[in-house]
C-alpha cells in the first residue's frame, strides 16, 4: 500500500479552468478492498476533483471480475421487456427502471441511427438495443478482445483513437470520469451535426459535502476527474459543445456505499441493505434530485454551431 508520506503533493493548475488555486484530499482505493491511497486535486475556481498521479499500470484496478466487464447472455424475456420500454406502451414496465434505457428514450434513438457506447465494458446495453435492432457499438481499451456477437463485432478494443465515422448518437455512461480529459474533445469530431452526446457522471453536490474522502463515487484510482456541474459546464464547452440538459439521477448506492467507506468497509463485503432500508434511501436520493444536489447527473450535449460552418 502507497502511504500518504510517498505522495506527490504539488499541482501546476487545474485540467478544466487552469487555475492554481485549490486543495489536497486523500482518497483510498475501496471497491476491491487494496488500500492504496491517491491524492486528487479540488479546484477552488471551478471544483474539479482530478487525479495527480494516473497509476502506470491501471489494468491492476480493473479484474476480469469488474462488473461492466462481465459479459450477459441474451434472453428473450429481457428482450421483450426493453422492447417494450422503449415503446408507446412503457408504462407497461417503468416499475422496472432502467437509467441507461432511460437516455435512449430521452435521445429518440430510431434503428436507423448509429450509436457508439464509449468505455461499455462487454456491452450489456449494446447487446440489449442489438437484439432490438438497432445499429449500436462500442468500444472499450479493458477488454480481453474485440466483443463479438451474432451481428459481429459489437466492442472494439481500444479508445475513441481507433473508431472511424460519425454516429448519431454517443454516450459516455459512467466511463468518461475513467479517461483524459481530452476524450470529450474526440467524442465531437465523431459526433454527427445533428447528434447528441450522452455523459452520465458522478457530480459533486450534497454526498461529497457530506462524506468526503469517503465519498464512494470518488472511486479512487479509476475516476481520474470527478467534476461539478460548474466544471463540466466549461470542459464542455472547451470542446465544441452546449450543454441542453441535465437530468440528475443518484440513487441509494451513494448513502450505504459511503458510509460503509466511513466504516473501512470495502465495496466487496458490504452487506447489502434491506428491501426497506433501500426505499427510504431512494426516497432521500429523490429529494436530492429535486434540489439538484443528486452525485450523479446526465448531461445532454449538442455541437456547438460555429459561423460559416454547417455545425
Amino acid at each position: 500500500m502507497k502511504s500518504m508520506s510517498s505522495l506527490p503533493i504539488s499541482v501546476n493548475c487545474c485540467p478544466v479552468c487552469d487555475s492554481q488555486a485549490g486543495s489536497p484530499h486523500i482518497v483510498k482505493e475501496m471497491m476491491l478492498g487494496i488500500g492504496d491511497e491517491f491524492l486528487y486535486w479540488e479546484c477552488t475556481e471551478c471544483g474539479c476533483l482530478s487525479l495527480t498521479n494516473i497509476p502506470e499500470r491501471m489494468d491492476t484496478y480493473y479484474p476480469d471480475s469488474y462488473y461492466s466487464l462481465k459479459p450477459r447472455v441474451p434472453k428473450l424475456t429481457r428482450k421483450l421487456r426493453d422492447g417494450i420500454y422503449l415503446s408507446r406502451f412503457s408504462m407497461l414496465v417503468n416499475w422496472r427502471n432502467r437509467s441507461d434505457l432511460d437516455v435512449i428514450r430521452r435521445v429518440g434513438l430510431t434503428r436507423e441511427m448509429r450509436l457508439l457506447d464509449v468505455g461499455c465494458g462487454s456491452g450489456s446495453l449494446l447487446s440489449d438495443l442489438r437484439e432490438l435492432g438497432y445499429d449500436a457499438h462500442g468500444v472499450d481499451p479493458f477488454v480481453p478482445g474485440d466483443v463479438k456477437d451474432r451481428f459481429g463485432v459489437k466492442v472494439i478494443c481500444g479508445s475513441l483513437n481507433d473508431v472511424t465515422g460519425k454516429y448519431d448518437v454517443i454516450l459516455f455512461r459512467h466511463s468518461l470520469e475513467h479517461m483524459s480529459i481530452d476524450m470529450l474533445g474526440k467524442a465531437a469530431e465523431h459526433l454527427a451535426a445533428d447528434g447528441t452526446c450522452v455523459v452520465c457522471i458522478p457530480l459533486l453536490g450534497w454526498a461529497w459535502k457530506s462524506y468526503s474522502n469517503h465519498w464512494a463515487q470518488l472511486d479512487a484510482p479509476r475516476h481520474f476527474f470527478l467534476h461539478s456541474r460548474k466544471s463540466f459546464t466549461m470542459l464542455a464547452n472547451k470542446s465544441g459543445f452546449r450543454v441542453e440538459q441535465v437530468v440528475y439521477d443518484s440513487n441509494e448506492f451513494q448513502f450505504w456505499a459511503s458510509e460503509s467507506y466511513q466504516q473501512g468497509i470495502p465495496l466487496n463485503q458490504i452487506a447489502t441493505p434491506s428491501w426497506r432500508q433501500r426505499r427510504r434511501m431512494r426516497k432521500l436520493a429523490a429529494s436530492l434530485n429535486s434540489q439538484e444536489q443528486g452525485d450523479t447527473a446526465q448531461f445532454y450535449l449538442r455541437l456547438n454551431r460555429r459561423e460559416g460552418s454547417d455545425l
